[in-house]
């Protein structure tokens, strides 16, 4: 029997060695430590919050289950770390929504909104917009936990995923899950995917989930985004569906002497509206 040549061996040995580490079982980071490497990986949550005001302009294109195809742009401000103090602005709807940091308010068509959900909504509609943009900074974010972390496996890349719960108001519609996993390159631990699963609205009504990607990526005072964000559908077992979307995302520093200017309500104090009290249920008598 013939015996391997020592050079052999070393070469066999680094060829088997990384499909042998990946076969051992995985021990993965806290939740902690997975969060400051993930944020140190794309610039450092310092570098973010460092930013001040950034304008987001994001043009979108999405393809609808029936294979239309529709365009939108949008422009969100926010000041880091996020999501307020806010604004939002769409131009094909004439609408200008801003949070101050204490309440959102709403302008559109030129009058004010004094609907009394505005005052919550704004904000909810801003992290539905940049949460995923701004992974893995939005974990930061007021509302969000990271409950466990796993080893899991992306196209053929080991991964670090985290499951991330938000609070149950978090984003502006229920349609969108509160329960995401993130998932992290487990050697740079660069965010690589996000995944909100499908929604059960009850009486048979259910949301699509969304799987998120990105590429293209853009350097905003040391800070790693993506210019790209592509979303595709995900049926109610997982699997990907023909609906589709493609964000562009540009990032733009804003001076700070705009901050007034941006976020403050314009609404007269006396004209804005208030989330009416709650009110206990009612004792029964007896």
């Amino acid at each position: 029997m013939k015996t391997t040549t020592p050079i052999l061996a070393l070469l066999l040995a680094a060829a088997l060695g990384p499909a042998t580490l990946l076969a051992q079982p995985a021990t993965p980071p806290d939740a902690a430590s997975a969060l400051r490497q993930a944020y140190a990986a794309a610039g450092g949550l310092t570098a973010f919050k460092d930013l001040g005001i950034v304008r987001v302009d994001i043009t979108r294109e999405e393809v609808t289950q029936e294979g239309k195809t529709e365009k939108s742009e949008l422009v969100v401000f926010f000041k880091s770390p996020g999501p307020a103090p806010g604004r939002l602005e769409n131009p094909a709807l004439k609408v200008v929504a801003g949070d101050d940091g204490s309440r959102g308010w709403a302008v559109v068509g030129g009058q004010m909104d004094t609907r009394p959900s505005t005052v919550v909504m704004v904000r909810r509609m801003i992290r539905s917009d940049l949460f995923a943009a701004l992974l893995p900074f939005s974990l930061s974010w007021e509302g969000v936990t990271v409950t466990e972390v796993t080893a899991a496996d992306f196209n053929g890349t080991p991964t670090w995923r985290l499951a991330v719960a938000m609070e149950r108001s978090f984003f502006h519609t229920p349609q969108i899950s509160t329960a995401w996993t993130v998932d992290l390159d487990r050697r740079t631990f660069k965010v690589l995917r996000a995944e909100s699963p499908f929604t059960d609205l009850g009486k048979g009504i259910t949301a699509d989930g969304m799987l998120f990607t990105w590429s293209e990526p853009v350097r905003l005072g040391g800070v790693t985004f993506n210019g790209l964000q592509k979303v595709v559908g995900l049926d109610v077992t997982g699997r990907e569906k023909t609906h589709s979307r493609a964000d562009r995302h540009r990032f733009t520093p804003v001076s700070a002497d705009r901050e007034a200017a941006l976020f403050v309500n314009p609404v007269p104090p006396d004209q804005r509206p208030t989330m009416p009290a709650f009110q206990p249920p009612k004792q029964p008598t007896t």
